[in-house]
């Protein structure tokens, strides 16, 4: 090898979360000495990855630094990557969706620079090989990958060039392993990256195609504001000018494959960088697997919450694409969609943080904002329903409650509501975890949705009020089986059965809901189908997410009663709290001043209680409070004698605040 060609690319990440002073602090410490080094120093140079909200941000606020771009893009000194304007995970999405992102942001950056990009980064170099025809259709000539995801024997320091169905993708493979160092001087670090890789490459067949190799090296954000203050980036370039000049260049990718023609045909196999898919095989354990490299769907398995966005976020791009009507809403309804597969509220970041509360319920917000305008477009107006068919791809059938008030999904697994989304443009009200033991010293066996039956002796039950996990999971881990659907009277007639295990006796539960637009009728029979007499109490459990992500403790719902025909409301924090002789009960959400209705046929107890849930943390040794869910829970003690059934029912309603009609002007 006689001569290295180096490619830097700097990245500007920005999060769903993030606000105009988020954007204002970064640009001032960071972006604004991007072009500043760049503009300052003619023979600096280095690609820039922006994401597309925070370009858009930059044009908005400060338009200097895009002309400026601008001007440096046409003296070779820069270019911009292009990408999924909202930094998706592209392995995930329908065709429409994959191009269309990709488009939005190649349409914002010639908006705001005048160029096109040429190439492109992916989300945690989330890849499968389908990705190639949507990429190269959107005219992009070469993608970043990490190099973990390249076969050894493809890893040759040229270019890749992989294909499918006729259509080829440059590949330029990112080395980690040599991310700049402050603690070793820039010549130094620049004669050991030649010396390591002309080792590396002096015995491979393509020294007798070319002199040159290439690598390509990422800069996050923040690193590079350590290497501009220390003066180390700038030492770097002086470093290769003056020691360097005839073996080593710093060039730009597409002046560097414009130049080159050596590639080399390459297979990469569906995967994620090894620094993320380490966290793919266990649930928020670092794992490295000898066989298949984890992807993106290995990841979605291993996290329920995260596969449950997911589901929710194909359903509504499947409804966008079927919408046949007012064009105007169902684009807005795409980009809403599209603001939902921001990539951080589906996989986590290297240092194993994972999709926060807020970010995962502002995706849900989206989503939810994308099917009220899907709603809102039809010609012949909405039209509620409730369908039965594999919605999360489980292999069982999940029945979808399409009604006025609400989106919800009734699982065969516990009976339960597993997802629910108020059409007021909020999040998922059924997106709690379940305990995990090494995290939490408790290990919750069942999903933690709305309506969860369970079925506890009276001492299971003493342990249950004081937030215990106990029992035999009878029915709130039960797969329960169809009797009856009816799609035109929106009933769906569910039977589970489970043995008590004080007695070892046989209990069925049929279990039925009735949807309507604000709410659901569910009935619930059970029966004692053993020979012995049952004395148990009947818990109807439902775990509400939290939507004030003020501190992680925060606590949104207020508890209103009516009990012993006396109102009252019980104050909720840090502890479980009791009330006897319910005939009423409103939760509110007063974060967004929804209200849920519980009406029992018959007076019952209620439970209420923060369940506080901790998972691991990069600043921390230990786990660390991550959210919590809000747990009310309607219980009645039941005495049944063999062969014996009892029934209970609930009238469930959903309240959101009604429009406020404008005031009109008085003289």
């Amino acid at each position: 090898m006689k001569l290295l060609n180096i490619c830097f690319y700097v990245t500007g990440s920005s999060s769903i979360l993030s606000h105009h002073a988020d954007f204002e602090s970064k640009y001032q410490e960071i972006y604004k000495n991007i072009v500043s080094f760049l503009y300052e120093n003619p023979s600096n140079r280095f690609a820039f990855s922006p994401s597309g909200p925070l370009l858009s941000w930059i044009d908005r606020e400060h338009s200097e630094f895009n002309q400026l771009i601008s001007k440096l893009w046409g003296r070779k000194q820069t270019e911009l990557l292009g990408g999924g304007y909202y930094n998706p995970v592209f392995p995930l999405l329908f065709s429409q969706d994959k191009s269309g992102q990709i488009d939005l942001m190649t349409a914002e950056i010639r908006r705001c620079v005048g160029k096109k990009p040429r190439g492109m980064t992916v989300f945690n170099s989330s890849w499968d090989n389908s990705l190639i025809q949507s990429f190269q259709t959107c005219g992009m000539e070469y993608i970043f990958l990490d190099g973990s995801l390249i076969p050894k024997e493809r890893q040759c320091y040229l270019p890749l060039l992989v294909s499918d169905q006729g259509k080829s993708l440059n590949v330029l493979s990112v080395s980690r392993e040599f991310i700049p160092n402050m603690l070793i001087a820039p010549r130094e670090y620049l004669r050991n990256l030649f010396d390591t890789i002309n080792y590396l490459t002096k015995d491979d067949s393509y020294n007798a195609l070319t002199d040159e190799r290439v690598v390509a090296i990422k800069i996050d954000e923040n690193q590079f504001l350590k290497l501009y203050e220390s003066k180390w980036l700038s030492k770097l370039f002086l470093a290769v000018d003056e020691y360097y000049s005839d073996s080593i260049k710093i060039t730009l990718p597409t002046e560097y494959l414009h130049r080159e023609d050596i590639r080399v045909p390459s297979y990469i196999p569906a995967g994620i960088q090894s620094d993320v898919a380490k966290w793919a095989r266990r649930p928020y354990e670092e794992s490295i697997s000898n066989f298949a490299p984890a992807g993106i769907f290995n990841f979605l398995l291993t996290y329920k919450q995260n596969k449950a966005l997911y589901d929710r976020m194909l359903y509504i791009s499947m409804l966008i694409n079927q919408c046949k009507g007012d064009k105007i809403r169902k684009k807005v309804a795409r980009e809403k969609l599209w603001m939902a597969q921001s990539g951080e509220a589906y996989v986590c970041d290297p240092d194993g943080v994972f999709a926060n509360n807020a970010v995962r319920q502002l995706a849900y917000r989206s989503l939810t904002e994308a099917e009220k305008l899907v709603r809102e477009s039809q010609k012949d107006g909405f039209k509620e329903s409730v369908s039965s068919y594999d919605y999360n791809g489980d292999g069982f059938k999940e029945y979808i409650c399409a009604m006025k008030q609400y989106n919800a999904c009734v699982s065969l697994f516990g009976a339960q509501i597993s997802e629910l989304d108020i059409i007021h443009n909020t999040g998922n009200y059924a997106d709690s975890p379940s305990r995990i033991k090494q995290f939490d010293k408790f290990e919750d066996k069942y999903h933690r949705g709305l309506f969860v039956d369970h079925l506890f002796s009276i001492d299971e039950f003493s342990e249950y009020k004081k937030g215990n996990p106990t029992g035999s999971g009878i029915f709130s881990q039960v797969i329960f089986k169809q009797l009856d659907f009816d799609a035109h009277r929106h009933e769906i007639k569910l039977s589970g059965s489970g043995t008590f295990s004080p007695l070892n006796a046989n209990i069925t539960l049929v279990k039925k809901y009735i949807a309507n637009s604000n709410g659901f009728a569910i009935q619930y029979i059970i029966k004692n189908e053993s020979p012995f007499d049952l004395k148990a109490v009947f818990v109807v459990e439902s775990n509400y997410a939290q939507t004030d992500f003020s501190s992680v403790r925060a606590n949104s719902y207020k508890v209103e009663l009516i009990a012993s025909d006396e109102k009252t409301e019980v104050e909720v924090k840090d502890s479980p709290r009791s009330a006897k002789k319910i005939s009423y009960a409103q939760i509110t959400d007063t974060s967004n001043d929804i209200s849920f209705v519980y009406e029992p046929n018959e007076m019952c107890d209620m439970v209420c209680m923060p369940i506080i849930f901790r998972r691991p943390s990069s600043k921390s040794d230990s786990p660390t409070i991550s959210g919590n869910a809000f747990v009310a829970s309607l219980c009645w003690p039941i005495e049944l004698e063999a062969g014996k059934e009892i029934e209970k029912t609930i009238n469930y309603s959903i309240i959101v605040p009604k429009k406020k009609s404008k005031k009109k002007l008085t003289t």
